[in-house]
């Protein structure tokens, strides 16, 4: 490796990444609304508390609230980091543009590290930079930044843990064997990693269970792989195999710990549970529900025939998403290829092993358990962690592929081909980047809607709305979502929270259609403002028992 390669890596991802920072204003979609309100109240000294209810199931009982009880901290955390170097949306985007723009640099680490080929390398970096699916999300605060570095280089330290076992554990066949110091090193920062995934991720506590897998497999490997005598087999398994498995869990414990302590006395518990219960969802709106229990029972009361259908199409989604997302589609074919030539080498089969098991778990975990979440999102946020694996696998594919095709046509220069088509498939990649990013970088919602009511209503009201963190983020207002209920249970959220408008537009919950488009009304909600799809609702003190009138049109 040459230091212009790092030099020069670096300065392309970053300027790449600014300009998709740049072209960004404002927050794109809820998620990043929400890390990014969070990360203001950070900055400004309110600690980890929110002036948003986005979601009942871990049933809140007013504001301000404690915040980050499904969502993770890293993102808002380090959003508040970037409030404090520079002022308003921009400041925020500070840590999110640089971990994005120097991500890279890992997947160039992970190419060299695996093939010891400098063009496979520049090539895996190089579609790392364009970013394909991820490049209008990187920049902005949301937890694709710091995840793909937590889990990236969390994967990496896993590999290089056991990596040293193979006979010939480099790139060019001679014999490399690691320093004891040096595995312990690794197996201490794939614990930091797992904790910093973790806190970036529900989803990244997956990572420590791959650690832990990993270290299993090692120990039951060392009798068979040592050379050594019985007495010094028994030093290494019960010394210094279980030292490795106290510093993965010292590492994560080092960056996870604090939230864990935090979690148990605010809250009672090591970790809320309201992610838990999304396991049991029917329908993805639920997560919104209010007043009732997403459980077990009503889960499997939704009959055999609807929970075995879901997960076929949880199943087929996980893999969509797997093929266009750290594949672009195109770069599949190469990525298996060179996953297969990988894993029948000894010198790569223990480095990639960790990240072959991190995908299984990612995919079992958001297709098969959380299907409706995995779905809807999740999975395309957490697959951020393969994309600089995906992208070495891919570089290496080209490689090997035009190899093969080499032997069947001898006329071919087979590295002036490897560079030829490496630029075309970097150039397709770009292109479809332009596409794709161009088309993300509006936010969901009209951020004009949110601006005009946060002037018409008085500045001590609570506004329950579909998207609550961005209400909040351009208003400065109490937000509340609005339940997935009928308008009855909406009513009963609205009384408990003081909720004094309800602002509904097309993205509203299905219950409440017929209040929207006019079909009926209640004595306590009271139209008073509308625009374009938006409709703000006063709510009306309760005057006797409440009413539902038929409205004919």
């Amino acid at each position: 490796m040459k230091k212009i390669d790092w030099i020069l890596i670096a300065l392309i991802g970053l300027i790449l990444q600014g300009f998709w920072a740049r072209q960004l204003t404002q927050p794109t979609y809820m998620d990043s609304y929400y890390y990014t309100t969070n990360g203001q109240r950070l900055a400004s000294g309110h600690g980890f508390t929110e002036m948003i209810i986005w979601q009942f199931l871990d049933e809140p009982t007013g504001l301000p609230a404690p915040s980050h009880t499904y969502w993770m901290p890293l993102p808002s955390i380090m959003a508040a980091a970037g409030i404090s170097l520079g002022d308003g949306f921009s400041g925020s985007q500070i840590f999110f543009w640089l971990l994005g723009g120097l991500l890279p640099l890992l997947a160039y680490a992970i190419s060299w590290r695996i093939s010891g080929q400098r063009w496979q390398a520049w090539v895996a970096a190089l579609f790392v930079a364009v970013g394909g699916f991820y490049a209008a999300f990187v920049g902005q605060p949301s937890t694709f930044a710091p995840f793909a570095w937590a889990g990236g280089l969390g994967l990496f330290a896993l590999g290089m843990t056991t990596a040293y076992r193979s006979k010939s554990s480099s790139y060019d066949g001679q014999p490399q064997v690691m320093s004891i110091a040096r595995q312990r090193l690794w197996w201490l920062i794939a614990g930091l990693m797992a904790g910093l995934a973790h806190l970036t991720r529900a989803d990244g506590f997956l990572l420590l269970l791959v650690g832990l897998f990993v270290w299993v497999l090692e120990i039951i490997s060392w009798p068979l792989s040592s050379e050594g005598l019985r007495e010094e087999r028994k030093k290494i398994v019960g010394g210094i195999g279980f030292g490795f498995l106290g510093l993965l869990i010292l590492g994560y414990l080092v960056t996870m710990g604090w939230w864990l302590a935090r979690n148990f006395l605010m809250l009672g518990r090591l970790l809320p549970t309201a992610g838990a219960q999304s396991v049991f969802l029917t329908t993805y709106d639920d997560l919104f529900a209010y007043g009732r229990a997403i459980e077990l029972k009503g889960f499997l009361d939704w009959g055999v025939g609807n929970i075995l259908l879901s997960k076929i199409q949880g199943t087929w989604l996980a893999v969509q998403t797997f093929v266009a997302i750290p594949g672009l589609i195109f770069l599949v074919p190469f990525i298996i290829v060179a996953l297969i030539y990988f894993y029948r080498q000894m010198t790569t089969r223990l480095l990639i092993r960790p990240t072959i098991l991190f995908a299984v778990a990612l995919f079992i975990s958001n297709a098969l358990i959380f299907t409706l979440p995995g779905t809807r999102g999740s999975l395309f946020h957490s697959s951020i962690a393969l994309w600089p694996w995906s992208t070495a696998f891919a570089a290496a594919g080209i490689g090997l592929a035009v190899d093969w095709a080499a032997t069947k046509l001898p006329h071919w220069q087979p590295e002036r081909a490897k560079r030829i088509f490496s630029g075309l498939f970097i150039i397709i990649a770009f292109i479809m980047t332009l596409f794709l990013a161009q088309a993300r970088l509006k936010p969901d919602d009209d951020p004009e809607i949110y601006r005009q009511v946060g002037q018409l209503v008085p500045p001590s009201s609570v506004v329950m709305a579909g998207n609550a963190p961005a209400l909040h983020y351009y208003s400065g207002l109490p937000a509340i979502s609005v339940p997935n209920e009928a308008v009855d249970s909406v009513l009963k959220a609205v009384n408990r929270f003081g909720v004094t408008y309800v602002l509904l537009n097309q993205n509203r919950p299905q219950p409440l259609d017929d209040i929207y488009q006019g079909r009926i009304t209640h004595p306590r909600l009271s139209l008073v403002w509308s625009s374009g799809d938006a409709r703000l609702y006063e709510v009306n003190d309760p005057e006797g028992e409440a009413r539902i009138q038929d409205q004919k049109w």
